[in-house]
């Protein structure tokens, strides 16, 4: 096979050379003979991206608060706005717009620049961790990095993800894509289109997107209306007192059903 391979690269080699074609110009070469051939790539096998449960959520939460209120509120907004690792540690004071709910991905993957909406509660903790400063990284690092920086690294973020997840008791492997995987997941759940997902996360296209909906079908037949029977608000009483407000509202925001509260701009729970 290897012999077989080598002498059809050699004629295939000699022809380019022969037509003095280009390199890009083989890209186009190469898909017209695959057509002509009726040649196609195998479908590609979709699974569902992993993510946390609810219960994760919950408790990954909670043990980041229970770390440190800084590190808390970087995992919730790493979580909520469904940034990737790169982006969020390049966010600056300067990026996050109170007035408008708003955090701004100035140059996300590709070069793109975008808004990601923010609940009101999220706005108001960053509120209160910004307090007057008006420039610089939005969380300042504790640990000075190279050439004395204060900016968390990809690394250090991933590091921190880990940490927290085994404080948390989950079994899983847990890394900050996991994250955008989990919000992505959430915010399909409770309603938002597929292409207001794809504008969200920053997808250039949109088949990255929809694989959270073909591979979400039982949680998108589930109702988000439980919290308006018994055991919905039972368990929202008992996370609150468990866990606090912030873990409550944050418990109630996923289980809601409620597309009053939950528009685009407020139940995009970035």
């Amino acid at each position: 096979m290897t012999g077989y391979i080598e002498r059809i690269s050699a004629e295939i080699a000699d022809i380019l050379l022969r037509e003095g074609i280009d390199y890009t110009q083989t890209k186009a070469v190469f898909k017209a003979a695959r057509e002509k051939a009726g040649l196609h790539a195998p479908r590609e096998k979709r699974t569902a991206p992993s993510r946390l449960t609810l219960e994760e959520q919950l408790g990954f939460i909670d043990a980041a608060y229970a770390r440190d209120g800084q590190v808390g509120l970087m995992i919730q907004t790493l979580l909520e706005t469904g940034t990737r690792v790169s982006e969020f540690v390049a966010l600056r004071v300067e990026d996050v717009s109170l007035g408008e709910r708003m955090v701004v991905v100035e140059s996300g993957k590709g070069g793109k620049r975008r808004e990601i909406p923010i609940r009101t509660e999220l706005a108001r903790l960053l509120s209160m961790h910004i307090g007057k400063r008006r420039s610089g990284p939005l969380f300042v690092s504790r640990e000075k990095g190279t050439g004395g920086s204060r900016v968390y690294s990809r690394q250090r973020i991933g590091q921190i993800v880990r940490e927290i997840a085994r404080e948390a008791g989950i079994a899983k492997r847990i890394y900050p894509h996991l994250l955008r995987h989990t919000m992505a997941t959430r915010l399909l759940a409770i309603g938002m289109d597929i292409a207001d997902i794809q504008k969200f996360l920053g997808h250039a296209d949109i088949s990255a997107t929809r694989i959270y909906a073909e591979t979400s079908i039982a949680m998108l037949r589930r109702k988000f209306d439980r919290v308006t029977e018994p055991d919905g608000r039972d368990l929202l009483g008992t996370v609150r007192d468990r866990h606090g407000e912030v873990v409550g509202a944050f418990a109630a925001d996923l289980l809601s059903g409620d597309h009053n509260r939950m528009t685009l701009t407020s139940t995009a729970d970035a």
